[in-house]
């Protein structure tokens, strides 16, 4: 309805379209039709036809507008025909409305593009979960989300009033490896517990989120609190640890349990450590990938509280990259390593929707050198009537004993 009704508009009033044209493209438009009739309009207005160029076009040239138009898109798109661009004209309610109409064209534009790439990051992370490559793939499809993101937040000015919304991401129920999520932790808990040497190094980049179960949480915590005090580590000890924090009296676990998790094993603790983090890095990039979309999808959002809602969800996917390089002994990129500086909103129109109202003018620039209060000359005495906690306080000889200074 946007589209059609801003199409009207430019097809009624050619000279609209000067102004529209500096922030809204051909490819903001979501029906293809559209498209070609809003990419021949520009071409037609750059050709310097009278009806974009002149103050007050006659009803004939405004009649060629029309006829061109429509015949240099239908080159593109069969669709354009006379009586739909006399639909269009039709769906319009009020021409002086064409910047208001394109607004809502490029929020579309922000909804669609922010869930493509969204969508694509859930596929790839479909795609990873069957072998141990393509971890590449995810991480590639999360950077150029962040860019999209980037991009978006230096092009859409935030309204003043739309605040954005708190939201969380609801993590999923159940992922598609879940056991074999499950079984490495254990596999790890296991060559931990039987080789505690490696756990100071695990430490720096592993964390008890980062694991599935519950319990297996519990115990990784206790495991690492036990090497960060130095005690010495054994399935009986680690029991012990667990049943201090309570996990018996608030999980179904027993301590049997604990001691088959944490049998002998003879497996390589780093190795099964980059595992668990293999996992947590697919789930947090599917839990992301999956509120992204929904965000996209939900209406009530405004464009700016929908792109730094999806920025702070992103945020989790990339500490946990970081954490996942340092396990792997791998440098982090730029865009990762640097945090992302938030420009300023732009004033250039190109970039920027139109504002609703004309803006005021502009202040004079910071730059200038601002006045400076004369200087002014330090008291012999601190202005404090309290008495010194270091120097005790004797009274004045012009004052009587039985009252204090500080009581005047």
């Amino acid at each position: 309805m946007a589209e059609q009704a801003l199409l009207g508009a430019l097809l009624i009033q050619p000279r609209t379209l000067t102004a529209v044209s500096e922030w809204l493209e051909p490819e903001h438009f979501y029906l293809p039709h559209h498209t070609a009739l809003y990419s021949a309009m520009h071409h037609i207005a750059k050709a310097g036809h009278p009806a974009v160029t002149e103050g007050r076009p006659t009803a004939g040239q405004g009649l060629e507008w029309v006829q061109q138009t429509t015949a240099r898109g239908a080159e593109e798109a069969p669709a354009l025909t006379p009586s739909y661009a006399h639909a269009l004209i039709n769906a319009c309610p009020q021409p002086l409305h064409a910047a208001a109409y394109g607004r809502m064209v490029l929020a579309g534009h922000v909804r669609r593009t922010v869930a493509e790439h969204a969508a694509r990051l859930g596929q790839a992370v479909r795609k990873s979960r069957g072998s141990d490559t393509g971890m590449d793939l995810v991480c590639t499809r999360a950077d150029e989300l962040a860019d999209v993101l980037e991009q978006l937040t230096r092009q859409w000015r935030p309204h003043p009033g739309s605040l954005p919304r708190t939201e969380t991401t609801t993590p999923s129920a159940q992922s598609e490896d879940i056991e074999d999520r499950v079984l490495d932790e254990r596999v790890f808990l296991s060559a931990a517990t039987n080789r505690p040497a490696v756990l100071t190094e695990v430490r720096a980049y592993l964390t008890a989120e980062d694991f599935a179960d519950p319990v297996h949480q519990q115990i990784f915590r206790a495991l690492a609190a036990l090497d960060h005090r130095g005690d010495p580590i054994d399935p009986v000890i680690v029991v012990w640890e667990v049943q201090q924090r309570g996990v018996f009296a608030r999980t179904p676990a027993t301590p049997d349990d604990v001691l088959s998790i944490c049998e002998r094993s003879g497996a390589d603790p780093g190795y099964w450590a980059a595992r668990v983090m293999r996992h947590a890095l697919l789930s947090t990039a599917t839990d992301a990938a999956t509120h992204i979309e929904r965000l996209a999808a939900d209406t009530t959002l405004t464009p700016h509280q929908l792109i730094s809602a999806s920025r702070r969800t992103l945020a989790d996917l990339t500490a946990i990259r970081l954490r996942s390089l340092h396990a792997r002994g791998g440098t982090a990129p730029r865009q990762l390593a640097e945090p992302r500086r938030r420009s300023p909103p732009v004033t250039n129109s190109r970039t920027t929707s139109p504002p609703a109202r004309p803006s005021p003018p502009s202040k004079p620039a910071l730059s200038l050198p601002l006045p400076t209060a004369p200087p002014v000359a330090a008291p012999s005495r601190p202005p404090s009537r309290d008495p010194s906690p270091r120097q005790p306080t004797s009274p004045s000889p012009h004052t009587p004993i039985g009252r204090s200074s500080s009581r005047r």
